[in-house]
């Protein structure tokens, strides 16, 4: 599809909302991008899919029928619900710890089936590698995250540290945490309170066979 053509089944959607004689700056401000960069991504032919995703999301409008049906004004149910999450692109070690100065991230479109699975609205995704925690969780798969799940003694975690970023068993102590491999050959590591920061519960985990 070309980006005109979603530009004009963005203005049959406001129209029949009531907003007419619409311009290219109007459908910007609607989906909250600048005008200048809307128009750049117009003559790039570059569709702001996370953009359009919410602004359907808003109107319970699905976006299969939006980019392959015939008529998005018509369809005002959504056959299928999707959420925009975030894949951070640093690596979070199931090892030694991941040095990672800067954060990178994505976007992901996901089907919230998926997220029903894992039982969470809200979560992440961060890649990670290593082999201290296989065989439950392998080198090279994707950790799903969630930052507000409540944290359990022994659940598995992502945790920041001085060394780094670890994906690892948490085993609370008085005085800090240990963080525990489920592979036999890494040894257990200690870190005191203040050393740490946990920031999320992993729920599940994506990988290839």
């Amino acid at each position: 599809m070309q980006m005109q053509e979603v530009i004009e089944k963005l203005k049959d959607i406001l129209a029949s909302e009531g907003k007419r004689e619409l311009k290219t700056k109007d459908i910007a401000k609607e989906l909250g991008i600048h005008p200048d960069t809307f128009n750049s991504m117009k003559f790039r032919n570059s569709i702001p899919y996370p953009q359009i995703l919410n602004f359907l999301n808003e109107r319970n409008i699905s976006i299969n029928y939006f980019f392959y049906g015939s008529s998005p004004k018509d369809q005002l149910e959504c056959e299928n619900k999707y959420k925009i999450l975030k894949l951070y692109k640093t690596n979070a070690s199931l090892g030694g710890g991941g040095i990672n100065d800067l954060i990178d991230c994505s976007e992901l479109i996901v089907d919230e089936k998926l997220l029903n699975f894992f039982g969470s609205k809200e979560c992440e995704f961060i890649t990670c590698y290593g082999e201290s925690m296989e065989p439950l969780i392998k080198d090279g798969s994707i950790c799903v995250i969630d930052r507000n799940k409540t944290f359990k003694n022994k659940n598995i975690c992502v945790i920041n540290t001085r060394d780094g970023l670890f994906i690892k068993q948490v085993l609370k102590q008085d005085d800090g945490v240990i963080l525990h491999s489920l592979n036999p050959l890494y040894k257990d590591i200690f870190y005191k309170n203040g050393d740490f920061l946990l920031i999320g519960v992993v729920i599940g985990e994506l990988s290839k066979m």
